[in-house]
């Protein structure tokens, strides 16, 4: 699994370090950008240099809109490396990248950090295409990028060594629509599905999803999902429940906006705006709420992240939503009648029928407003689905054999048609 990592804005603390790296020639050598022989060279400022400036010079060079920078921290709050996105003004960005600690090397940071600033490009600026400048004898960090669709377009021959050889580097691009499009231009490269499954509470989607995970011998993620989300928002738990509890129902969303100033919860975005504050209420108690702008963000980075791994099965979470159009995916939706929900329940859970029925309707109404109001569609909406298989007509092992033979059907079909599945659903009933 990929490490946790973020994008800060830069410290002088950060920048110290950056000139600490940058003495060691073989961190200098990986930077991504490294235009020149000899002393090692810093893009866009000097990092010795940016220590001692004055606050109008330090915000000339971090407030810059055409060279957004970003220190890069591990999940354990550790400053790791330092990203940047050069904008040329004509629709494309250059990405340039350092990772600073040695001992994070080879264990995926780079990839993480490399993830969150292709969002940035192609998500958050719009922009129609990316490249890099990598050394050419940094095998790992060609690897790396050719995973996310860049290609070869030159090779330039920098500057000369003290030694007599060239400093050349290669010039690597990719475009909006192929990033995050693995490299599959080889026969034997090896296709790495990526498999969703939603259901209903009680449907025993859950079942069904370990068993594919099982019998295609990928990774089932569940909760480490809210997990990841919650890490990569910075936020507490209970900051997540908050936000999707206040979009289960209208009423919610209402009272919050009269609880709380409407720019901290969720209930900005019910279209009630009125604002009444409490007195006696303390709301520095609630620090900064998330929006719903961020929690969509970041549990899109959370999908893409994981889809980027390959051979996985995201339960829930809304997941299907989010996998990128150039995964090789399959979204399965696992559907039961509300009495095969209200039996299997009332067994797991050894309470009354009847009360479990009223139960399963209470969590069905929050379950299909959540996704109206939080990801603004339906959750029974089957044109979101590339497959539907109904459980009160097959059993979970064979729900789990269906799904499992339409994804070797998929990647049998070959890479392109593997990119673009067609929908259909199973008629099982």
């Amino acid at each position: 699994m990929l490490p946790v990592v973020s994008l800060r804005d830069v410290s002088r603390d950060d920048v110290d370090r950056i000139g600490w790296w940058l003495e060691d020639e073989a961190v200098s050598s990986k930077w991504f950008g490294h235009y020149a022989c000899g002393d090692p060279v810093h893009r866009g400022y000097e990092p010795r240099h940016m220590l001692e400036a004055s606050e109008g010079e330090w915000g000339t060079a971090f407030n810059d809109s055409t060279r957004l920078i970003y220190s890069i921290y591990a999940e354990n709050g550790d400053h790791i490396g330092e990203g940047q996105i050069l904008l040329d003004g004509k629709g494309s960005a250059e990405l340039s990248l350092l990772i600073g600690r040695k001992d994070r090397w080879h264990h995926g940071y780079g990839t993480s950090a490399v993830i969150l600033l292709l969002e940035k490009i192609f998500k958050d600026l719009r922009l129609q295409r990316a490249w890099v400048s990598v050394p050419t004898d940094n095998s790992p960090a060609t690897g790396l990028f050719e995973k996310f669709g860049f290609r070869l377009e030159a090779t330039r021959d920098i500057c000369k060594r003290p030694d007599g050889t060239s400093f050349t580097t290669n010039i690597m691009a990719a475009d909006a629509s192929r990033y995050a499009v693995p490299s599959r231009k080889e026969p034997e490269a090896r296709v790495s599905p990526v498999i969703t499954v939603t259901g209903l509470s009680g449907s025993g989607s859950d079942v069904v999803a370990t068993g594919v995970a099982r019998k295609m011998g990928g990774r089932l993620v569940y909760d480490e999902i809210a997990d990841l989300l919650r890490r990569r928002l910075g936020c507490s738990e209970g900051e997540i429940d908050w936000l999707e509890t206040r979009y289960r129902s209208f009423w919610h969303r209402l009272l919050s906006s009269m609880m709380v100033p409407m720019d901290w919860s969720s209930a900005y975005d019910a279209g009630y705006h009125h604002l009444m504050l409490n007195p006696n209420v303390d709301y520095d108690l609630f620090g900064e709420h998330i929006t719903k702008k961020q929690y969509l963000d970041g549990l899109a980075g959370v999908v893409k992240t994981l889809a980027a791994e390959g051979d996985v099965v995201l339960h829930g979470h809304a997941s299907h939503l989010f996998v990128p159009a150039g995964e090789v995916s399959l979204n399965v939706f696992v559907s039961a009648s509300p009495e095969f929900r209200a039996e299997r329940m009332t067994a797991l859970r050894g309470s009354d029928l009847v009360e479990t029925a009223k139960w399963l309707e209470k969590e069905d109404g929050g379950q299909r407003n959540t996704f109206r109001n939080l990801f603004d569609t339906d959750i029974l909406d089957m044109g979101a689905y590339d497959l539907s298989v109904n459980l009160d007509r097959v059993s979970f092992d064979t729900a789990a054999q269906i799904i499992v033979g339409a994804v070797r059907e998929l990647v049998a079909a070959g890479p392109e048609a593997a990119v673009k599945p067609v929908r259909e659903t199973v008629a099982t009933s």
